[in-house]
């Protein structure tokens, strides 16, 4: 039984499709199937439940997987280590992070620390979804007011980013300044869509006197630069991370309302597996890219 069929067995396990994990680990479509069959005679036990339109896991297949994914990051982590011991930290780290955290806290510190640490490779990925880590092949994630699970390791990242409420200044001399959150209803919002469907909340405090605003408006969109764009053209008051308005706020195509009701959200967070020993790659960007972004 070689290492390869394990790895092939595991690909297939994570996608839930022979056709995608052959692509991924660049053969083809049959030769991962009869991987796959040699692999299930040699153990004597199915490993997958495979139809015309779906490949599910036997309970045999989710024990194996169970067992092989942390001896496989075992493996991985401990060649890791052997070989940064030669010299520096070497590997691949993958990170998962929604798109104002890989805009604003990631991206702009690439460059230099992929020149700092030339034998480690980094993939970025941005997604808003919540999503399973360690399910999901990443060394890392980023998300904002993270509720950490047990068996994983959180460090607040970067500093608090606020959300001011925007507007045209057309739009205000149109339909007024709303004084105070109840106002909103009165007014077009720019609402932002997450990923698992639900409406962004529009949270706002002042002398201890917490709301939440639910916004209302007739357009929906899921990015902030094309909301940024709409806003500046008058169509109605947005939330956005202080960041991509700056440029707008400081030539008066937007300006801010709501000021003193603070509207702002908890800071992010980098979080990781709890681990023994983490691998030196991994170390090499937390430590880097906590400091850069400290």
């Amino acid at each position: 039984m070689r290492h390869s069929d394990l790895e092939a067995f595991l690909a297939v396990a994570h996608t839930r499709n022979f056709r995608r994990a052959a692509k991924d680990r660049g053969v083809t479509g049959s030769a991962l199937s009869q991987t796959v069959r040699n692999l299930e005679e040699d153990l004597q036990v199915r490993l997958f439940n495979r139809t015309t339109r779906s490949v599910s896991l036997t309970e045999a297949g989710e024990l194996l997987a169970e067992r092989l994914l942390p001896a496989f990051d075992d493996i991985r982590n401990v060649v890791e280590e052997v070989r940064s011991l030669g010299g520096r930290p070497t590997g691949r780290v993958r990170i998962n992070a929604p798109a104002p955290a890989v805009e604003w806290l990631i991206a702009p510190h690439v460059a230099a620390f992929l020149e700092a640490y030339p034998s480690i490779s980094l993939e970025i990925i941005e997604d808003a979804k919540k999503v399973d880590i360690v399910e999901d092949g990443f060394d890392a994630g980023i998300r904002m007011g993270l509720n950490v699970a047990q068996d994983m390791i959180s460090v607040p990242f970067g500093k608090q980013l606020t959300y001011p409420i925007v507007a045209a200044p057309a739009y205000l001399d149109r339909f007024g300044t709303p004084e105070d959150p109840h106002a909103l209803a009165h007014h077009n919002c720019i609402r932002h869509r997450f990923p698992n469907g639900t409406i962004f909340p529009w949270n706002f405090c002042k002398n201890g006197q917490e709301i939440t605003v639910i916004p209302e408006g007739r357009l929906t969109m899921n990015d902030p630069h094309h909301a940024v764009r709409v806003a500046v053209d008058g169509v109605g008051l947005a939330r956005i991370a202080a960041p991509y308005v700056a440029e707008d706020l400081a030539e008066k195509r937007l300006v801010k309302v709501l000021m003193d009701w603070n509207p702002t959200l908890p800071e992010w967070h980098l979080y990781y597996p709890s681990r023994r020993h983490v691998p030196p790659a991994l170390r090499a960007f937390l430590i880097f890219f906590r400091a850069a972004v400290a």
